[in-house]
């Protein structure tokens, strides 16, 4: 069975962060997060995973890779330790072991979009990053409503699996941004320092949205990884 490529967005996302990604890489899907686009958000991690693994056996979906951005990241995570049998690979982007919310993003949720906005385009990018990356993520994330914000940020200020993150035994890819400020590289360092065949990939002159700041490179990255499991 050839690869499926499964991409999970992050908090307050959906399938359009993985554009340049989806139109790149055969067998892509981009899945849409209950909540994100239909249907009610979820509130733990766990819950996401269980919805993840029905939209794979509604499609016989085996040999998978999944991509997981951030909260997607927890997914994949916790999708690895709980249905290992169902995965190829694993592909962590802006993510870590433990997700810890700040109280000033709770705050800022509470005040309304144009608050939670302001906060994500000064801390999800890199300087770097030109301004209309920016607003077509603020766009989308507009249309999620901010009770399934709020879930979304409580599912990933609850995660932790840093005592069972080296349970994780498929090869793993590790992608951070350079500049990433709501998951430091440090993060993804320990990633990398604690799941057994991974290694880690620190992308220049990005930001926690490094599969939009700098597409070209993330995609390379990501081919070549997929080219090395495909000849194990």
């Amino acid at each position: 069975m050839d690869l499926i490529l499964l991409f999970i967005h992050g908090a307050g996302g959906n399938h359009k962060i993985w554009e340049y990604q989806t139109k790149h890489f055969n067998n892509a899907i981009a899945v849409d997060l209950p909540g994100h686009g239909f249907g009610e958000g979820k509130r733990t991690i766990k819950e996401y995973v269980e919805y993840v693994k029905r939209f794979c056996d509604e499609r016989g979906f085996k040999n998978i890779v999944i991509i997981g951005h951030s909260m997607g990241g927890a997914i994949a995570q916790e999708f690895a330790l709980t249905y290992p049998e169902y995965l190829k690979a694993l592909v962590l982007v802006g993510t870590g072991a433990k997700l810890r919310v700040s109280p000033v993003i709770f705050e800022a949720i509470r005040k309304g979009y144009d608050c939670i906005i302001e906060l994500t385009e000064k801390f999800a990018f890199s300087d770097k990053t030109p301004k209309e990356i920016k607003t077509k993520v603020a766009e989308e994330m507009r249309k999620i409503a901010l009770e399934v914000l709020l879930g979304d940020f409580e599912a990933c200020d609850k995660f932790d699996i840093v005592e069972r993150v080296s349970g994780i035994k498929v090869p793993t890819l590790i992608i951070c941004g350079e500049d990433d400020k709501l998951t430091p590289v440090k993060y993804s360092e320990y990633l990398k320092a604690n799941i057994q065949h991974s290694k880690l990939e620190i992308v220049v002159g990005a930001g926690h949205m490094v599969m939009l700041e700098k597409p070209k490179e993330f995609n390379k990255i990501l081919d070549e990884f997929i080219k090395e499991i495909g000849n194990s």
